[in-house]
């Protein structure tokens, strides 16, 4: 098994991880996904049980291996452990285990995956439209010379559009340098939450292979999934890698900070939804804050929120393979937003919490930070 696995999957501590459990259930209290089946045990400790087995050679069955992938990768089991186990990367890497022994991944995530291949994107679209949302300016950004890139990501391409074009907008008012890809890769983080890494890893060098063409020194990215596996996922499987990777979040709130773009006045109750990629995952929770305040929102929080944040039920491939779970998952955030008015930072959350809405007839609206302040932009 070991000659199929990457050099920076460490069995023995993946092993000792799982080992280390010591079945205490704290944390059944914070994971999103327990509650969901009381017929199969989907919890943090019963995962690393599988995990151990798997490990130790013993027989996983397709239910364990459901189990598995049933995992969001949030991170809130993470932040109780009483023992300190890095739960979440556990459950993480284990689906790279279980790809190498011929156990995973699940069929839908293979039908993904080859889509994604075969699109070049996450979401089955046709790529030639994937900036029709620019118009008559898509060829004149594509060719324009920079080292800043603005990497889109898959969701806001071709769903989210709106924080597509308000990302560019933003930076095309403050004067920023920056350039598009006309042929945008997806960033590969789906193969790479399936577990199957040859895959991620072609997509990964394809893509670094471009930037280094483009000379891109610099990337700014909408998405919370694309910012993960830009700044985590990429060093860790390509040590090379060495672009300054940045969220929109961010750069809203150092652009406001040195007044190159400036807000008419606003105000009313808003909710910040803590995205779990980077948040909990990557420790950014006050840009997209400092910035409503300033702008003068009155911020009412979820009870639950940055590195307690709830899950919005569709990361790591979840959606794909359990749609119903996931909605439930995202219905809890939604029950528990003091406002109707939820501003995200990743065009995941925002399709699968406005999704979730509009199935249940909440009356929610989701944005992403960069859309939501847009329309407030002094020209």
């Amino acid at each position: 098994m070991s000659d199929q696995l990457p050099l920076w999957i460490d069995t023995d501590a993946l092993k000792q991880a799982a080992s280390d459990c010591v079945a205490c259930d704290t944390c059944l209290d914070v994971c999103c996904t327990s509650y969901t089946h009381p017929e199969i045990e989907r919890t943090p400790k019963n995962r690393l049980s599988i995990i151990l087995r798997l490990l130790n050679g013993e027989t996983v069955s397709d239910t364990d291996v459901h189990t598995i992938y049933t995992c969001v990768e949030c991170g809130r089991c993470d932040t109780v452990c009483p023992m300190d186990i890095p739960i979440s990367s556990t459950i993480a890497d284990s689906k790279v285990v279980l790809v190498a022994k011929g156990f995973g991944p699940l069929p839908k995530h293979n039908d993904m995956v080859f889509n994604l291949l075969k699109n070049r994107n996450a979401v089955n679209k046709d790529p030639k439209d994937r900036l029709s949302w620019l118009g008559d300016e898509a060829d004149a950004a594509v060719h324009q010379t920079s080292d800043t890139l603005l990497y889109l990501g898959c969701m806001a391409s071709y769903l989210d559009t709106d924080t597509a074009k308000a990302s560019y907008d933003i930076l095309k008012q403050a004067g920023i340098s920056f350039t598009l890809l006309e042929d945008e890769f997806c960033c590969g983080i789906y193969p790479y939450n399936a577990g199957k890494i040859t895959e991620a890893t072609a997509v990964f060098n394809e893509l670094y292979a471009e930037f280094k063409k483009r000379g891109i020194r610099r990337i700014i990215a909408p998405c919370a999934g694309c910012y993960r596996a830009f700044s985590a996922y990429y060093p860790r499987v390509l040590p090379g890698f060495d672009i300054e990777v940045k969220h929109m979040a961010q750069v809203i709130c150092e652009l406001a900070e040195a007044g190159k773009i400036t807000f008419k006045p606003a105000g009313g109750p808003v909710t910040v939804h803590d995205s779990c990629k980077i948040g909990r995952k990557s420790g950014v929770y006050d840009a997209p804050r400092t910035i409503l305040r300033q702008m003068g929102f009155d911020i009412r929080e979820i009870a639950e929120n940055r590195e307690n944040a709830l899950c919005c039920g569709a990361g790591a491939g979840v959606r794909s393979i359990e749609p119903a779970l996931s909605m439930g998952i995202g219905r809890q955030v939604l029950d528990k937003a003091p406002t109707e008015n939820v501003i995200s930072t990743c065009p995941f959350c925002i399709f699968n919490l406005g999704y979730t809405a509009k199935k249940n007839g909440l009356p929610h609206t989701v944005n992403h930070i960069a859309s939501f302040v847009r329309p407030y932009l002094t020209p």
